[in-house]
């Protein structure tokens, strides 16, 4: 899967917006001026980083969490794909655009053909999001209000994290261009996709049917699971359409609240759709 065109929100985001537990020596990151941090661990593995933004005037009450996972098709990507956003010539435009809104960017573990394969992404995106919750009050901002947002591949982990996680401190969840039912994607997807999913996960359905499985985040949907925006392409050749119709469906029979953009142009947002993605985005985590 290649990396989400992210260069695409490059010009409207610069326009609009342009140890890990607790203890007694805790820091409290200053809540009077705004806060960047680049490579914060939270993890032992060298791709177990994470940059942080933390807007001037926050609080442990009001500030809600936005976490962002990359895309790359599990196999490449970088939480710089994201750094647009953690631009500190652009936070003033960013606090205007997304009020009370600290930002989470995560790396995780790239799966090669003989490394860091299923369920290896998985586990660090669980070991992110413990450390924010366990390091909220250091950040001054409120765990019960998180969302989380991915592109492509983080996409998926989004959406996995989420239905094998049900909090109520997650209050959403959006995914664009995601894969949600990954023997489907296998079956549909064009040879990139087959090719990524293979590494990822170790082989082909019929010979890795478990992880297929385990790895699909439509097979885990509950009725605790959060509202969710799903943003897709419809003439999507690398992660088909039928992806994000097959897991709305799946949300609508449990009840769960579920937005929708859905557009044209290929995979990602096209620069056509970009302003009205944003739009989107911005008024599903108000």
């Amino acid at each position: 899967m290649k990396k989400l065109k992210l260069l695409l929100f490059i010009p409207i985001f610069t326009s609009l917006l342009i140890s890990c537990g607790k203890d007694d020596n805790e820091i409290i990151h200053p809540t009077n001026e705004d806060v960047v941090l680049e490579d914060v661990s939270y993890g032992p593995h060298e791709r177990n980083k994470m940059d942080v933004l933390l807007p001037a005037g926050r609080s442990a009450s009001k500030t809600k969490i936005l976490v962002l996972i990359h895309g790359g098709g599990w196999i490449g990507g970088d939480k710089s794909d994201f750094d647009i956003l953690l631009n500190k010539d652009n936070i003033e435009n960013l606090r205007k655009e997304f009020p009370d809104l600290a930002v989470f960017s995560i790396n995780y573990r790239l799966a090669t053909a003989g490394q860091n394969q299923y369920p290896v992404a998985e586990q660090d995106v669980k070991a992110a999001m413990d450390y924010i919750f366990r390091n909220s009050n250091s950040y001054q901002v409120n765990r019960n209000k998180t969302y989380i947002l991915g592109a492509s591949a983080g996409a998926h982990l989004a959406a996995l994290y989420t239905v094998k996680n049900p909090s109520p401190s997650i209050k959403g969840t959006i995914g664009i261009s995601g894969a949600y039912e990954l023997k489907s994607l296998y079956a549909d997807g064009n040879t990139e996709a087959k090719q990524v999913l293979e590494v990822f996960l170790g082989g082909a359905p019929q010979i890795k049917e478990q992880n297929y499985f385990d790895a699909s985040p439509y097979n885990f949907i509950n009725n605790a699971t959060t509202k969710y925006l799903l943003l897709h392409d419809q003439d999507d050749r690398l992660v088909p359409i039928s992806q994000a119709q097959k897991f709305e469906a799946a949300l609508k029979s449990k009840n769960i609240d579920i937005q929708k953009f859905y557009y044209s142009g290929g995979h990602g947002i096209p620069p056509e759709h970009v302003i009205k993605g944003l739009e989107t985005i911005r008024d599903f985590v108000k």
